[in-house]
Parts: structure tokens; sequence; C-alpha cells
């Protein structure tokens, strides 16, 4: 079994490297049967030239850390697995869930790769490929959604608020919002007040993440709690 770990990811997501195609949905949620278990991808060719594409996917597993690792997954069936795109052109990808009936959301990178043509191939440079790993979650019919929020004020430590999915389907960070009550103050965080302190808008159920909310806070306080809602 292969393993590709987060340096991988940086080049998925941030790949330096002048884009060759647009993908849609960058962000998927497929059920574990049915109907809602296929998507349909939308890969726009933007360069001049014909562009090959191979389509695979891995399982993503998150670490203490937070670091992402991707795993060899044969849960997904996807058509067509490679593909030539001329250019100016659209191509669509179906891709199927296929794998076991679940009791919790599970997370996946759906990774549509740049390939070398067979002239690139002979030359001596090497050239980077451009790729995107869209995020794809797949989730069971009953869930149960509970996530659970705690704000830390340790000693001299930056204050942060600690968010940790208990539940068995996916936290939607961006749908939540934070009634925080404190000594003589109260403060309400909806997502346009957090979403450039975190890195993620999704927990996945056992995943956690901190968010420093230091600016966000008027003053220093002894003590705060906090209560989270989601979007009804």
């Amino acid at each position: 079994m292969r393993v590709f770990r987060s340096l991988l990811i940086a080049l998925l997501l941030f790949s330096p490297i002048t884009k060759a195609f647009e993908l849609l949905p960058m962000v998927s949620f497929f059920s574990d049967h049915g109907s809602k278990s296929e998507q349909f991808f939308q890969v726009h060719n933007t360069t001049g030239l014909p562009l090959p594409l191979e389509i695979f996917v891995k399982q993503r597993a998150i670490a203490e850390n937070d670091s992402e690792t991707l795993i060899d997954s044969e849960d997904f069936f996807v058509f067509p697995p490679q593909a030539l795109i001329p250019p100016g052109k659209t191509q669509m990808v179906k891709v199927k869930y296929i794998g076991d009936l679940i009791d919790a959301s599970t997370s996946y990178r759906i990774i549509f790769s740049q390939l070398p043509i067979q002239d690139e191939e002979k030359k001596s440079s090497i050239k980077m490929l451009f790729q995107i790993g869209a995020l794809a979650f797949v989730t069971p019919d009953h869930v149960e959604n509970l996530v659970e929020a705690d704000v830390s004020l340790k000693g001299n430590a930056t204050p942060e608020l600690l968010l940790e999915n208990k539940g068995t389907g996916v936290v939607v960070i961006s749908d939540l919002s934070f009634n925080v009550k404190a000594d003589d103050t109260s403060y309400t965080w909806q997502w346009e007040d957090i979403k450039d302190l975190v890195d993620r808008q999704f927990l996945v159920p056992g995943e956690s993440t901190r968010v420093s909310v230091e600016t966000l806070l008027t003053k220093k306080h002894a003590s705060l709690s906090v209560d989270v809602k989601g979007d009804e």
C-alpha cells in the first residue's frame, strides 16, 4: 500500500505552476448507496494544447498533528480513468462510490493529475505537472451531528477555540455560530468572523481543530464558555 504524505497535498492544492485546467466541483458529498452515490465532475482544459489526465481516488486520514495522509483506495469507480481533453474543451468524469456501507462519514481526495505528453517525455528537462485533489465525503443515511466547542485560556497562552466532531456526520464549520460568554461580556462569532483564522471548513468524525481567537476578544478574560449552534 502506498501512502502519500502532506507534501503531496501541498502540490495538489497549492501548486506554483501555471494552471492547466479548471475543475468543478472542488467539494462533493456522496451517499454510501443509491443514486446519490454517483457524482459528475467537469474538467475544462484552459490551455492551447491537448490535456492528458489521469483520475484516481485516495482515502484521507488526519493525524494528531493535523497533517493529511492519503492512502490507496478501491472504494470508487471512475470513468473515464484517463482522458485526453482537446484545447479549450470540457470533459465530464463520472465518479461512483462502490465501497461498503458505513456507520460514519469518511473522506477522500479525488485526484485529477496531468500526464506528460509523448514529446515532453523525450526532453531532458523536468517539467512540473498540474494536479488538483477535490475533497469528497461519503455519508450514510442516518448520522448524528454533534460538535463540541471549548475556549482554552491556559496561562499566558493565546486563547484558542477547540472544535471537535463527536458525531458520525460531517461538521461544516461555515454553518456554525458560536455564542461566547465571558465575565461581563458576550460575543457571537459567525463564519465571517473566523474564516481567516481557521485552516479548514469541514471536520470528519473524530477530527478536531484549534482556532486562535485572541483578535476576536475585546479584552482579557478569566474564563470563557461557548455554546455552538448549527444552521436550522
